[in-house]
């Protein structure tokens, strides 16, 4: 009988683990997957300033800009709090 006991407790462990596991997994899941931008950002560029290329790094939101009566340049943007980190200038 007390062996009938030890089997049922390792089960029940072992599928509590499981189950935990499984969660806490799904949780870092959709967790990791969060990244979202503030609805309205304005970069405070001049009028006929062009986007030429976006990317996404690191929670960093590159955005190439060219024209606009200025040179080449790359803002840097936090996608976290949407605040512009840096301007790059390719002159």
């Amino acid at each position: 009988m007390d062996k009938l006991k030890l089997v049922k407790t390792i089960v029940f462990i072992l599928t509590f683990l499981l189950v935990f596991g499984s969660l806490v997994l799904l949780g870092s899941l959709f967790k990791g997957s969060r990244t979202r931008l503030p609805e309205e950002i304005s970069l405070g560029e001049p009028a006929g300033s062009t986007l030429q290329k976006i990317e996404i790094r690191d929670n960093l939101l590159y955005i190439g800009i060219s024209d606009g009566g200025k040179s080449d340049r790359i803002i840097i943007i936090d996608t976290a709090s949407g605040r512009k980190i840096s301007t790059i200038r390719i002159d």
